[in-house]
Protein backbone atom coordinates (compact mmCIF):
# COMPACT_ATOMS: atom_id res chain seq x y z
CA UNK A 1 0.00 0.00 0.00
CA UNK A 2 1.56 3.56 -1.03
CA UNK A 3 0.88 6.51 1.35
CA UNK A 4 -0.79 8.20 -0.89
CA UNK A 5 -3.29 5.27 -1.58
CA UNK A 6 -3.91 5.54 2.33
CA UNK A 7 -4.29 9.10 2.62
CA UNK A 8 -6.87 9.85 -1.09
CA UNK A 9 -8.04 6.32 -1.31
CA UNK A 10 -8.82 4.26 1.53
CA UNK A 11 -11.04 2.21 -0.88
CA UNK A 12 -9.15 -1.25 -0.92
CA UNK A 13 -9.90 -1.40 3.25
CA UNK A 14 -13.77 0.24 3.61
CA UNK A 15 -14.65 -2.50 5.76
CA UNK A 16 -14.60 -0.28 8.70
CA UNK A 17 -14.17 3.03 11.05
CA UNK A 18 -12.83 4.48 14.35
CA UNK A 19 -9.01 6.10 15.47
CA UNK A 20 -7.79 2.89 17.33
CA UNK A 21 -7.42 -0.35 16.87
CA UNK A 22 -9.44 -1.41 19.76
CA UNK A 23 -12.09 1.60 20.01
CA UNK A 24 -14.66 1.79 22.42
CA UNK A 25 -18.16 2.31 22.80
CA UNK A 26 -19.15 0.31 19.24
CA UNK A 27 -22.24 -0.88 20.44
CA UNK A 28 -23.71 1.98 22.60
CA UNK A 29 -26.85 2.07 20.82
CA UNK A 30 -27.81 -1.14 20.34
CA UNK A 31 -29.17 -2.72 23.65
CA UNK A 32 -30.51 -6.44 24.63
CA UNK A 33 -34.19 -4.55 23.85
CA UNK A 34 -33.15 -4.98 19.79
CA UNK A 35 -33.27 -8.24 19.68
CA UNK A 36 -35.91 -10.07 22.50
CA UNK A 37 -35.79 -13.95 22.68
CA UNK A 38 -38.45 -16.17 23.63
CA UNK A 39 -37.65 -18.50 26.73
CA UNK A 40 -36.37 -21.28 24.48
CA UNK A 41 -33.40 -19.30 22.98
CA UNK A 42 -30.42 -17.94 24.79
CA UNK A 43 -28.90 -14.34 23.88
CA UNK A 44 -25.73 -13.08 24.52
CA UNK A 45 -22.46 -10.49 23.34
CA UNK A 46 -20.32 -11.97 20.31
CA UNK A 47 -17.50 -10.42 18.99
CA UNK A 48 -14.42 -10.92 17.68
CA UNK A 49 -11.14 -9.50 17.70
CA UNK A 50 -7.85 -9.39 15.40
CA UNK A 51 -4.93 -7.48 14.39
CA UNK A 52 -1.67 -7.62 12.58
CA UNK A 53 1.89 -5.74 12.79
CA UNK A 54 4.73 -4.53 10.79
CA UNK A 55 4.58 -6.00 7.36
CA UNK A 56 2.10 -7.79 7.50
CA UNK A 57 -0.73 -5.35 7.85
CA UNK A 58 1.59 -3.56 4.77
CA UNK A 59 0.02 -5.96 2.61
CA UNK A 60 -2.47 -4.36 0.03
CA UNK A 61 -4.92 -7.02 0.94
CA UNK A 62 -4.00 -8.34 4.90
CA UNK A 63 -5.12 -11.53 6.25
CA UNK A 64 -6.29 -10.56 10.33
CA UNK A 65 -6.49 -13.91 11.87
CA UNK A 66 -9.43 -13.49 14.86
CA UNK A 67 -11.05 -15.14 17.94
CA UNK A 68 -14.31 -15.67 18.42
CA UNK A 69 -16.00 -15.21 21.73
CA UNK A 70 -19.12 -15.02 23.73
CA UNK A 71 -21.77 -17.61 22.77
CA UNK A 72 -19.90 -19.07 20.05
CA UNK A 73 -15.90 -19.57 20.27
CA UNK A 74 -14.42 -19.78 17.30
CA UNK A 75 -11.37 -18.59 15.67
CA UNK A 76 -11.30 -17.26 11.75
CA UNK A 77 -9.98 -14.56 9.54
CA UNK A 78 -10.53 -11.39 7.83
CA UNK A 79 -9.55 -9.88 4.71
CA UNK A 80 -10.86 -6.38 3.74
CA UNK A 81 -10.35 -7.58 0.37
CA UNK A 82 -9.53 -5.13 -2.59
CA UNK A 83 -12.39 -2.76 -4.01
CA UNK A 84 -15.05 -0.15 -3.62
CA UNK A 85 -15.75 -2.13 -0.04
CA UNK A 86 -19.32 -2.38 2.04
CA UNK A 87 -22.50 -1.48 0.79
CA UNK A 88 -25.85 -1.24 2.31
CA UNK A 89 -27.61 -4.33 1.52
CA UNK A 90 -24.76 -6.36 0.57
CA UNK A 91 -24.50 -10.02 1.90
CA UNK A 92 -20.80 -11.07 3.61
CA UNK A 93 -20.53 -14.29 5.45
CA UNK A 94 -17.72 -14.30 8.00
CA UNK A 95 -16.21 -18.13 7.82
CA UNK A 96 -15.75 -19.08 10.98
CA UNK A 97 -14.19 -22.82 12.72
CA UNK A 98 -17.48 -23.11 14.31
CA UNK A 99 -19.33 -22.33 11.24
CA UNK A 100 -20.57 -19.37 9.18
CA UNK A 101 -22.64 -16.39 10.19
CA UNK A 102 -23.92 -14.89 7.84
CA UNK A 103 -24.95 -10.95 7.68
CA UNK A 104 -26.22 -8.37 5.99
CA UNK A 105 -25.00 -4.37 5.79
CA UNK A 106 -27.55 -2.81 7.45
CA UNK A 107 -26.60 1.50 6.37
CA UNK A 108 -24.33 2.95 4.89
CA UNK A 109 -20.90 1.68 6.09
CA UNK A 110 -18.92 5.37 7.26
CA UNK A 111 -15.15 5.66 6.99
CA UNK A 112 -12.68 8.10 8.64
CA UNK A 113 -9.12 8.98 7.88
CA UNK A 114 -6.27 11.33 9.14
CA UNK A 115 -3.21 12.29 8.11
CA UNK A 116 -0.10 13.58 10.27
CA UNK A 117 2.35 15.45 8.05
CA UNK A 118 4.36 16.61 10.75
CA UNK A 119 4.45 12.76 11.40
CA UNK A 120 3.86 11.12 7.82
CA UNK A 121 1.62 9.09 9.88
CA UNK A 122 -1.78 8.14 8.57
CA UNK A 123 -4.98 6.39 9.78
CA UNK A 124 -8.03 4.92 8.31
CA UNK A 125 -10.84 2.87 9.00
CA UNK A 126 -14.25 1.87 8.26
CA UNK A 127 -17.34 1.12 10.20
CA UNK A 128 -20.25 -0.88 9.14
CA UNK A 129 -23.66 -2.26 10.86
CA UNK A 130 -25.35 -5.35 10.33
CA UNK A 131 -28.04 -7.69 10.80
CA UNK A 132 -27.53 -11.51 11.06
CA UNK A 133 -29.76 -13.15 8.11
CA UNK A 134 -32.28 -15.75 9.28
CA UNK A 135 -31.78 -19.10 8.32
CA UNK A 136 -28.44 -18.56 6.02
CA UNK A 137 -25.91 -19.31 8.95
CA UNK A 138 -24.42 -22.43 9.42
CA UNK A 139 -23.13 -25.01 12.40
CA UNK A 140 -23.48 -23.42 15.89
CA UNK A 141 -24.10 -20.15 14.21
CA UNK A 142 -27.63 -22.32 13.02
CA UNK A 143 -30.87 -20.39 13.61
CA UNK A 144 -28.80 -17.21 14.90
CA UNK A 145 -30.50 -13.36 15.25
CA UNK A 146 -29.06 -10.34 16.15
CA UNK A 147 -27.35 -7.26 15.44
CA UNK A 148 -24.03 -5.94 15.56
CA UNK A 149 -20.94 -3.70 14.32
CA UNK A 150 -17.59 -4.17 12.66
CA UNK A 151 -15.06 -1.57 12.43
CA UNK A 152 -11.59 -2.08 10.58
CA UNK A 153 -8.68 0.52 11.09
CA UNK A 154 -5.55 0.49 9.29
CA UNK A 155 -2.31 3.09 9.93
CA UNK A 156 1.20 3.46 9.44
CA UNK A 157 3.51 5.88 8.66
CA UNK A 158 4.74 6.68 5.04
CA UNK A 159 9.06 7.46 4.29
CA UNK A 160 9.89 10.72 4.01
CA UNK A 161 12.39 12.10 0.94
CA UNK A 162 16.18 11.67 1.79
CA UNK A 163 17.32 14.27 -0.83
CA UNK A 164 16.58 16.93 -3.15
CA UNK A 165 14.07 19.89 -2.69
CA UNK A 166 11.73 17.99 -0.25
CA UNK A 167 14.24 16.28 1.22
CA UNK A 168 12.40 15.54 5.32
CA UNK A 169 8.91 15.86 3.58
CA UNK A 170 6.71 13.37 3.42
CA UNK A 171 6.68 11.63 0.22
CA UNK A 172 3.02 10.75 -0.76
CA UNK A 173 3.88 9.91 -3.88
CA UNK A 174 1.88 6.76 -5.77
CA UNK A 175 4.64 4.26 -5.61
CA UNK A 176 5.81 5.12 -1.92
CA UNK A 177 5.38 2.64 0.41
CA UNK A 178 4.51 1.90 3.81
CA UNK A 179 6.75 2.13 6.40
CA UNK A 180 6.64 -1.85 7.93
CA UNK A 181 7.52 -0.08 11.61
CA UNK A 182 3.95 1.13 13.66
CA UNK A 183 1.73 -0.69 10.62
CA UNK A 184 -1.44 -1.89 12.12
CA UNK A 185 -4.43 -3.45 10.79
CA UNK A 186 -7.37 -4.62 12.99
CA UNK A 187 -10.61 -5.78 12.95
CA UNK A 188 -13.32 -5.88 15.97
CA UNK A 189 -16.43 -7.20 15.62
CA UNK A 190 -19.16 -6.73 18.19
CA UNK A 191 -22.89 -8.04 18.16
CA UNK A 192 -25.50 -9.15 20.03
CA UNK A 193 -26.64 -12.53 19.07
CA UNK A 194 -29.85 -14.66 19.99
CA UNK A 195 -29.45 -18.43 19.29
CA UNK A 196 -32.01 -21.14 19.65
Amino acid sequence: MTLQNAIRVPERHPPVLDDGPRPAGLVETMSADDVRPSDAQVQAAESAYGAIYGKPATANNPVIPLKWRGLVRARGVFSPGIGSGPKKGQHHTFATSAGNLVVVVTAKPTNTQSFNAKACHFAFSTRVVFAVLPGKSTVKFTGAKGRGVVVVYFAGYGPRYTSGPKKGQCNTSPNAPELAKGAVASFLLKSVLTLP
